[in-house]
């Protein structure tokens, strides 16, 4: 039966060929629109990644650093620095403002950090200096590749100018644009006090237990939430997930019903410019569960091929993009890759329910008509 199958199917190899490169595209839209949206997740997620600090402190009742704000107490880093197991606390200030490039607004996100810092600045630089004086900062180098900028040319935040003294690497994104600056001047923007911090970035000794240390930081440090690093990253992702998951939902969905109507198109003419074939096979003997198998093995074999050459054009469609526009980050794990193959499975089993109808309903007379 395999061998009808795969018969059937290479007769009309321009067929094969479309429905080949339609279900392939249809899985491309899956993986990709999907992959954006993972892209983006670690995009957002990026600074609380870098940041080599175990353990986050922000305001009572915050749990998420986008689309939130925190202001702690100025005593919040002394006292954490008290808690038995601490190695250091770094106090840094973050807010959602726009970057003002001449005529052109970026919307972002801004780290206040101290000169002296160990921590909260930026994690991979390629060019100028992370030690921020007053009235400088730090941006992306795709984003300063974007608009043209180099260093010791100006931006203005809050309608005040700043020096470009450092160019970073890996914090410029879709929805997710960060750039560093120096806290007292951040503070003094907007209007904070000088000493203000929105969270605070925990380190702990090298023998100390992380559980442990963050319990004794609940009990000791008043109006707190305390988290996990990788707590805190995952409820930015859950977060961000849900303000993505309809129009992921949507688009996968579409590009399901596309591959289900290019397969079931595919066999049922295939299956219907065969009747004569499988006519014969009914006068001869053949009954409905074997013809049945030939019909489901010619979509199965459709759907996987389709499957290769999608999975293969996704990855590279991933690489052209992240060539093309290095803000966009198209993230596509082996996991999402073997979780859409049961979706696939199904959608090839309902498109092969209308050619078995015709089958189900085949006169083998047919074989004798003209």
């Amino acid at each position: 039966m395999i061998r009808l199958a795969w018969l059937n199917l290479v007769r009309e190899r321009t067929r094969l060929v479309i429905s080949t490169v339609g279900i392939a595209l249809a899985l491309v839209l899956i993986m990709v629109i999907g992959g954006i949206f993972a892209g983006t997740e670690e995009f957002a997620v990026a600074y609380i990644k870098n940041v080599p600090a175990p353990i986050w402190l922000m305001q009572a009742g915050v749990e998420n650093m986008h689309m939130a704000s925190s202001f702690l107490a100025p005593q919040t880093v002394s006292l954490a620095e008290l808690a038995p197991g601490v190695r250091d606390a770094t106090s840094v200030l973050y807010m959602g403002a726009n970057l003002d490039v001449g005529d052109d607004s970026i919307i972002g996100y801004i780290i206040g950090v101290e000169p002296d810092a160990v921590i909260g600045g930026p994690w991979d630089m390629v060019a100028g200096n992370a030690d921020l004086a007053p009235g400088e900062i730090v941006v992306d180098q795709v984003l300063a590749s974007r608009y043209g900028l180099v260093l010791g040319d100006p931006v203005t935040l809050f309608g005040s100018e700043l020096t470009i003294a450092g160019l970073s690497r890996g914090n410029f994104g879709v929805g997710s644009s960060f750039a560093f600056v120096n806290k007292q001047t951040l503070a003094g923007l907007a209007g904070a006090p000088p000493d203000a911090g929105s969270f605070v970035l925990v380190r702990v000794e090298s023998d100390a237990d992380i559980d442990a240390v963050a319990a004794s930081l609940r009990e000791d440090v008043p109006g707190v939430n305390v988290m996990r690093q990788a707590a805190f990253a995952d409820s930015d992702r859950e977060l961000i997930r849900q303000m993505g998951a309809d129009i992921v939902r949507a688009m996968n969905i579409i590009a399901y019903i596309v591959g289900l109507l290019v397969i079931a198109l595919t066999i049922y003419t295939a299956t219907l410019e065969r009747s004569r074939e499988y006519g014969m096979l009914k006068a001869l003997g053949a009954d409905f569960s074997k013809l049945a198998a030939v019909v489901l093995t010619q979509a199965f074999i459709s759907a996987a091929l389709g499957a290769m050459l999608g999975i293969a054009l996704s990855y590279a469609a991933a690489q052209l993009i992240g060539s093309a526009s290095p803000d966009m980050l198209v993230l596509i794990a082996p996991a999402d890759v073997v979780n859409q193959l049961p979706i696939l499975a199904l959608v090839t089993a309902l498109a092969s329910l209308l050619p078995l109808a015709r089958i189900a309903h085949l006169d083998p007379t047919i074989v004798f008509k003209a």
